[in-house]
């Protein structure tokens, strides 16, 4: 029991993501028996003391109920916060989710010392007028990026709404272009005006790629700073596994090479639930220690990801078997990021964590 708590105090992160099912459908927190609790929340004052390192986390306008707490226990390992996401109504026209904002102006009140770089995510996602929303949505992003015209107008909303909301930075999360080059050529062309018009006004801008990125048939624009998603390695329409694992984060690491400037590798907390009858299911830290404890499971760690695992079986006679990120899962994916070079580090997503006091 002891030994948990000495592992949670050296740690960077309380956590435990994961894309509106936007990130968490891309292929993004020591067994808890073994835990021990001392004194001091194991996410404060030793990780202000004895790791210093900074990384960016994500909010998300539909899992607000904790991140407050989260924020508090990692506001001095916060280097950013992406506020996830304003996205397009049935007009077609990016609007921000009143979660959103009211996040982004409670933390900024609540911590007005802290110097947390804020950052507006805007994600291909288009509410229609029936109420149901068309996710990764590529045909609006031909229609932004079809024409000059266009994409200055857009380009003009983005800056707009962000700068309106009070946001410092600009992040761009437009996913699912896949393999088609002809779509990623009009995206680097919003990308490269983006980033002049960002420059001008002094306003940071990220620009979030997804693991399958064409990266060797493209050229993209330097300037801003590119966050590459290294996560769900596994996931829907796969066997049980982790969401990453050391082998995949150092060809992600190797793979990303071309990119120009500043380069970010996020990882994701949480992870999945796999029943046998071939359903998967997304979980968070919080989720899955109480699924084992409900079922009175035993976890081990696997020695590549350092992931936990654990098997049940439910009310229905049906098996499963559960990958997920703890504290030390985090730390060990962002010490294989940091030992293979000089890149930021992020979190998908705040939200589903576990904290013990």
């Amino acid at each position: 029991m002891r030994r948990r708590a000495i592992l949670w105090c050296i740690i960077l992160l309380g956590v435990l993501f994961t894309s509106c099912s936007h990130k968490d459908n891309e292929g993004v927190d020591l067994p808890k028996d073994d835990k021990v609790e001392d004194d001091n929340h194991p996410l404060s004052n030793d990780i202000q003391s004895v790791n210093n390192r900074k990384f960016s986390v994500w909010t998300t306008y539909w899992d607000i109920d904790t991140i407050y707490a989260e924020v508090e226990y990692m506001k001095d390992n916060i280097e950013n916060i992406s506020y996830f996401a304003a996205y397009f109504d049935k007009d077609k026209k990016p609007f921000i989710p009143q979660n959103t904002n009211e996040t982004y102006n409670h933390i900024t009140k609540a911590y007005e010392e802290n110097t947390f770089g804020s950052y507006l995510t805007f994600v291909n996602d288009v509410m229609k007028a029936d109420g149901t929303s068309s996710l990764k949505d590529t045909k609006i992003l031909y229609t932004l990026f079809s024409t000059e015209e266009a994409r200055e107008n857009h380009i003009d909303e983005i800056i707009s709404l962000a700068e309106r909301a009070g946001y410092d930075g600009i992040e761009i999360d437009y996913e699912a272009i896949k393999k088609d080059i002809k779509l990623w050529k009009l995206y680097n062309q919003f990308i490269d005006k983006l980033y002049e018009k960002t420059l001008e006004k002094d306003i940071p801008l990220r620009i979030v790629l997804e693991p399958g990125t064409p990266i060797d048939k493209l050229t993209l624009p330097e300037g801003p700073e590119y966050v590459v998603m290294c996560y769900n390695l596994y996931g829907y329409g796969t066997k049980p596994g982790p969401k990453a694992n050391r082998e995949f984060l150092l060809e992600m690491v190797e793979k990303m090479t071309k990119l120009p400037g500043k380069v970010n590798f996020a990882v994701a907390a949480g992870g999945f639930d796999f029943a046998e009858n071939g359903s998967v299911g997304q979980v968070t830290e919080t989720k899955a220690e109480q699924i084992k404890q409900d079922y009175n499971a035993s976890t081990y760690r696997d020695e590549e990801s350092q992931c936990l695992v654990f098997t049940y079986i439910d009310k229905e006679k049906v098996s499963h078997e559960v990958w997920y990120a703890d504290n030390s899962t985090i730390q060990y994916w962002f010490d294989i990021i940091k030992n293979a070079g000089d890149y930021g580090l992020s979190l998908w997503r705040l939200g589903g964590i576990e904290i013990n006091n």
